[in-house]
């Protein structure tokens, strides 16, 4: 009985001693073979464009020439680059309590964009004297937040003169827009958008062209030409349409007087 359960007893130890060494080497993993961590993560996304960046050591380390770590020395053994390989300026402090540097960029890193961080080979010593190899982790930043409702540009301009009788009237977005449903803007659904006045407040019956491509409005009046030496005014109705991140358009009006001449 007592050989049974030293047996058994051998066996324990095994698989705890097994289980012991799978854990070391998954933690190895987790770090590259000289011992440093860099965050954020390599292909890590969604950034903070205002984040510092840290490189975490496992112990304690000295600069290859054996001498003290200075912040200084970090700048020249850490480079920060954006996608077009171009260098980024940044600050660098060492925590040799935590065995940590912070990078941090000048200015916050741009957003929607990707930039790597690496420690140069060779630039550091660990405590057996072996040297660094080149570590590196890429990871992008958030894109920015658009929060601007679309406008459009509305020509003749608000205020203009002199437009001729058969100038047509152009409303043109400097980006995609949609109905407020989500559909797809088309010359008929285009038209319930705009009214055309004049000065008396007279609806002037009109026609309404979309350009998908060109993302531009075109409206005429019906008949051909504007009345000579009269006031018009174009509204464009608020609430109707979005962009593609749901910002909803304004309302706009512009005014303008027809000339003599066609």
């Amino acid at each position: 009985m007592k050989k049974w359960m030293g047996i058994r007893w051998l066996h324990f130890i095994s698989v705890l001693g097994l289980l012991l060494l799978m854990t070391q080497s998954a933690w190895a993993k987790g770090e590259s073979d000289w011992g440093v961590r860099i965050t954020p993560t390599n292909n890590a996304a969604q950034i903070e464009p205002e984040a510092v960046i840290t490189l975490s050591f496992s112990q304690q380390i000295k600069l290859a020439s054996s001498k003290e770590i200075t912040e200084k020395a970090l700048v020249s053994a850490i480079q920060l680059t954006d996608a077009k390989k171009k260098k980024v300026s940044f600050t660098a402090k060492w925590n040799k309590t935590n065995r940590s540097v912070t990078v941090d960029p000048v200015g916050n890193l741009e957003a929607g964009q990707t930039y790597k961080v690496t420690l140069l080979e060779k630039k550091l010593k660990d405590t057996k004297g072996q040297l660094n190899p080149e570590v590196s982790s890429t990871f992008s930043t958030k894109k920015p937040v658009d929060l601007i409702p679309p406008k459009a540009v509305i020509l003749p301009g608000d205020g203009a003169k002199q437009v001729k009788l058969q100038e047509k009237i152009t409303l043109q977005f400097a980006e995609d827009v949609f109905l407020k449903d989500g559909t797809i803007l088309s010359s008929k659904t285009a038209a319930g958008l705009i009214q055309v006045k004049d000065a008396k407040g007279t609806v002037i019956p009109h026609t309404v062209t979309w350009n998908k491509s060109k993302r531009t409005i075109t409206v005429k009046p019906k008949g051909a030409s504007w009345l000579p030496h009269t006031s018009y005014q174009i509204n464009v109705i608020g609430g109707q349409l979005k962009d593609a991140e749901g910002n909803v358009n304004p309302s706009q009006s512009s005014r303008f007087s027809t000339g003599a001449t066609k």
